[in-house]
């Protein structure tokens, strides 16, 4: 077949692979390469092109397995041009997509072999190294992509964030710095200052920095996200959860994360409590003991009553059930009568709490402990207790490792939730 017509049929066959989306196959292409077609490397060029553009149509359209035969033909029919780089670069994230990082990486790194001055090419491999968790790898193949061209703002900014990853908070900061330099409008450079100093556990400087980042992109929904982040973390829930009520104006995915994170970062309260089982928090000062259960009418009868006791939130269940988290006291509050038996001396008749409960289970369902604690009768069956007057703290931890809101801890008759 003499060029002319061979070229006559590539350009009949392009008008119809931009009209079918047909492809070309590999026994055409064997055949061109075996016909003086091949003499022409101008017109494997062309072919080349075309085959790339058939394979980004695949593509598009997720087929992603043709697409790779694509990417393979075109940068086999052109291998020094910059569309074999490119036929390359589509190839590894192809396999990306049909999650074979193996065959993606195998790829990056042929591609890095045939075209060693193109810095993209490094990024995209230590990209997928950062994806895989091989941080040490994708560092030194970001470094060298930053070697080859300083000036790549996206370099500079992945290599930061690799360091940051790797808790080398100095050099991450450094790369930032430099991505303000190159690209001093973009806000990516702000955003990850404000990472480094929130990992650093510099709250200012990172609102401050995350503010500038959001201030040059009020469209950057991660920077939202971290700078709710760094509220939480001061404990200014107000401010972050404006940070989140921005996110779900947005529409964002990341409004879940923020709402989880503050959720996480909010300390644990105790919200209600109740006896189901005859402790009546509502009886004051000199109750007669046999007034709880007609159990305790006997001298010397002891009964197991119970408090159950919600909290606001998720707890750790081992620190809940663990008794010695847990004081059961008299009240000495002096405010609103807060005092046990209202301040009058106790005598000898009044019935005692042991401080620490006898056990307590926890319903992580309900988030609900059940605080079970034993009340005796005396031998002369008169003793006396103030219900009221018993107060319930708890100073253990939430699910997140979170301590008790002081504001919140305890509960009692007289004051409820103190």
């Amino acid at each position: 077949m003499s060029d002319y017509f061979i070229t006559s049929y590539i350009n009949r066959y392009t008008v119809s692979l931009y009209k079918n989306s047909y492809g070309v196959s590999s026994n055409i292409i064997d055949g061109l390469f075996s016909s003086t077609f091949a003499n022409s490397q101008a017109n494997l060029d062309s072919l080349a092109v075309t085959v790339l553009g058939q394979g980004i149509d695949f593509f598009q359209k997720e087929n992603y397995k043709q697409a790779v035969i694509s990417f393979k033909q075109a940068a086999g029919l052109s291998p020094q041009s910059a569309n074999a780089a490119s036929a390359y670069d589509y190839m590894g994230q192809a396999y990306k997509k049909l999650d074979e990082k193996d065959n993606a990486i195998k790829t990056y790194r042929e591609a890095i072999r045939l075209y060693p001055t193109n810095d993209e090419l490094f990024v995209a491999l230590a990209d997928i190294y950062m994806e895989e968790g091989r941080q040490d790898e994708a560092a030194e193949i970001y470094e060298k992509a930053v070697n080859l061209n300083s000036n790549n703002a996206e370099s500079q900014y992945s290599l930061g964030q690799c360091y940051l990853t790797a808790r080398e908070l100095d050099k991450a900061r450094e790369r930032f710095n430099e991505v303000i330099r190159i690209s001093p409008a973009n806000s990516s450079g702000y955003y990850g200052l404000g990472q480094v100093s929130r990992a650093a556990g510099d709250l200012p400087e990172a609102i401050d920095k995350l503010t500038q980042a959001i201030r040059k992109d009020r469209n950057f929904e991660l920077a939202y996200l971290e700078l709710g982040y760094a509220y939480a973390d001061q404990g200014d829930l107000d401010k972050a959860n404006s940070q989140l009520s921005v996110l779900e104006s947005k529409d964002s995915a990341h409004a879940t994360e923020l709402e989880d994170y503050i959720i996480q970062s909010t300390q644990p309260k105790i919200t209600a409590a109740l006896s189901l089982d005859g402790f009546n928090i509502s009886l004051g000062p000199k109750t007669a003991v046999s007034a709880l259960s007609s159990k305790l009418e006997d001298p010397g009868k002891s009964k197991l009553f119970s408090m159950n006791i919600a909290f606001s939130k998720d707890m750790d269940e081992a620190s809940i059930i663990n008794p010695y988290n847990w004081k059961i006291s008299r009240a000495t509050i002096r405010d609103n009568g807060g005092v046990y038996n209202y301040g009058l001396p106790t005598s000898i008749k009044e019935a005692v709490i042991l401080p620490s409960p006898a056990y307590i289970t926890y319903n992580a369902d309900t988030n609900t402990a059940t605080v079970r604690f034993w009340i005796s009768q005396n031998e002369t069956a008169d003793a006396t207790i103030d219900p009221n007057h018993i107060v319930f703290k708890f100073s253990g931890i939430d699910a997140y490792g979170k301590a008790m809101d002081a504001s919140a801890d305890e509960y009692s008759g007289f004051s409820s939730i103190a």
